[in-house]
């Protein structure tokens, strides 16, 4: 797969990794992280990045990890994390009502437009209503207009997908709803298998993976 730019109506630019295969959203959500913490750019970099988050995991998990036809486990994520020197992670299950509260304030909310310098994202997990779950990137929230808007950078697409979110209120995550993107080169998931229109989900059984230092 491979690396994309996305941009935002609030002028922010976001770097995102499609996934490589049909379970890997978690190590691209891993990978995403490292890069952004650390201000590293795709290239020769992300190649051993890469080699190195999966290797970690199978390390972690205790096998030989297998994309096509096995999902990735929080604990191992964090674990895998907490040895690539983008500061400690940890793994808290939350409620809906307070994962929102705790998204806002694990990635802290930067007023728009402009561009955003530092971030701090935070990996979700994703129940989908229609069933199934999938990790993805929250890596800045903008404040406008009296609103919140997460920007959630989704590998199964390798698109940015802004969503409005509310503290005081369950997030729900709108997968159909994605920012302009186009593909001038490489591949990612969302080409030859879309998410449908109105697929959504929301923080239940997965929880927030975030920095904790």
């Amino acid at each position: 797969m491979a690396w994309f730019s996305r941009f935002t109506r609030f002028g922010d630019v976001h770097l995102v990794f499609g996934q490589e295969n049909n379970m890997s959203c978690g190590i691209a959500s891993v990978l995403m992280c490292v890069f952004k913490i650390n201000k590293l750019a795709p290239g020769s970099q992300a190649v051993h990045a890469n080699t190195a988050i999966y290797n970690a995991y199978s390390r972690a998990s205790g096998g030989r990890y297998q994309p096509s036809t096995q999902g990735t486990h929080p604990d191992h994520l964090v674990t895998v994390l907490n040895s690539l020197s983008c500061g400690r992670w940890a793994w808290s299950r939350l409620s809906a009502a307070q994962a929102s509260r705790s998204i806002v304030n694990w990635v802290g909310v930067t007023p728009a437009p402009g561009p955003t310098v530092t971030v701090n994202p935070v990996i979700i997990g994703v129940d989908w209503d229609a069933g199934g779950a999938h990790w993805a990137v929250v890596d800045t929230i903008r404040s406008f207009m009296g609103s919140n808007y997460a920007t959630v950078c989704d590998p199964w697409d390798a698109n940015v997908h802004v969503q409005a979110i509310d503290a005081a209120r369950p997030f729900v995550y709108n997968a159909g709803q994605g920012g302009l993107s186009v593909d001038f080169w490489g591949s990612h998931m969302g080409q030859t298998r879309p998410f449908a229109p109105g697929a959504r989900g929301r923080i239940q059984n997965w929880g927030i993976i975030h920095r904790v230092t």
